[in-house]
């Protein structure tokens, strides 16, 4: 072969393989586990953030909740939902979910914050890694742990950040990747579809010594790719801005036609939330069998 057509090939082979690959972006919202400060169940993040770093550290305090209050840990549910314009397949094996905690408002202490980030998937059957740990405590009187999930298989680990400043504190911990596995794997989610999980993340601990404190947290998944999609998931952050009232309005029920909805029992406390549209994945005889055997 000519060395001229060999430097043409070494050139433009690469080029060619970037441009077939394909970006795909998830968006993350609150629909379980907090209530926004207005009322508001279902919290979607207004700021376009890809991940928890960057802008978003001087972004955090919009949506404004609740405190979370015992029993501990609590659930938190989010919707992740295809924000693309492309089919987004889901791989068996998935990385763990990151997490960020954070106190600041106090006189006296800077901000203080801690990022964990979840383990990554393993490729080829490659073992996945654990989630990160970060944690920050500081002139406290009670323990505060951070305690993140463990690798499975090629799944990741969940990260695990806990921040606590004078009595005012928080501790998460992100769902594994053998956790998202349970509700993702091998599903298709067409544009604007998307799935509900119960126990993306979960808040171990929670406290407020101090009404100026404004504890906040974040999660989001590492961008993986598969399929030849890169898949990043945008990062819902959140403040935490007092305690709930004993009596507030309730916002209004409001339902949708346009949406169907499957759901089905999965083992031990995570439930399976199909929402907008994936009756049609649902369809599927392989789908479907893996539901019945689990309900």
């Amino acid at each position: 072969m000519p060395r001229w057509i060999r430097f043409v090939l070494v050139v433009c082979l690469p080029l060619f393989a970037f441009s077939t690959a394909h970006a795909a972006l998830i968006s993350l919202t609150l629909v379980g586990g907090a209530m926004g400060m207005d009322g508001s169940t279902i919290l979607a993040d207004p700021l376009a953030q890809e991940s928890l770093s960057g802008t978003t550290l001087s972004q955090i305090g919009v949506p404004a909740l609740y405190d979370f209050t015992s029993p501990f840990p609590v659930d938190l549910t989010f919707r992740l939902m295809n924000i693309s314009d492309i089919d987004l397949l889901f791989p068996d094996a998935l990385p763990g979910v990151s997490v960020l905690t954070e106190v600041y408002g106090l006189d006296g202490y800077t901000l203080r914050q801690n990022v964990a980030a979840g383990g990554a998937r393993g490729s080829n059957g490659a073992a996945g890694t654990d989630g990160a740990v970060s944690r920050t405590a500081l002139d406290m009187t009670t323990t505060l742990d951070a305690i993140m999930s463990a690798a499975s298989g090629s799944n990741g680990g969940g990260g695990g950040a806990a921040t606590g400043v004078a009595d005012n504190y928080i501790s998460v911990t992100g769902a594994s990747g053998a956790e998202l596995s349970a509700y993702l794997a091998g599903i298709t989610l067409h544009p604007g579809q998307w799935v509900d999980i119960v126990g993306f993340a979960h808040v171990l601990a929670f406290g407020r010594a101090d009404d100026a404190a404004r504890i906040g947290l974040g999660f989001d998944l590492p961008t993986f790719s598969f399929g030849g999609v890169s898949l990043t998931t945008g990062a819902w952050t959140a403040t935490c801005g007092g305690p709930r009232p004993d009596v507030i309005d309730e916002p209004p029920v409001t339902t949708t036609s346009s949406s169907s909805t499957a759901s089905a029992s999965l083992p031990g406390t995570f439930g399976l939330v199909l929402v907008g549209g994936l009756a049609g994945a649902l369809s599927r005889p392989r789908v479907v069998r893996r539901l019945l055997d689990r309900a």
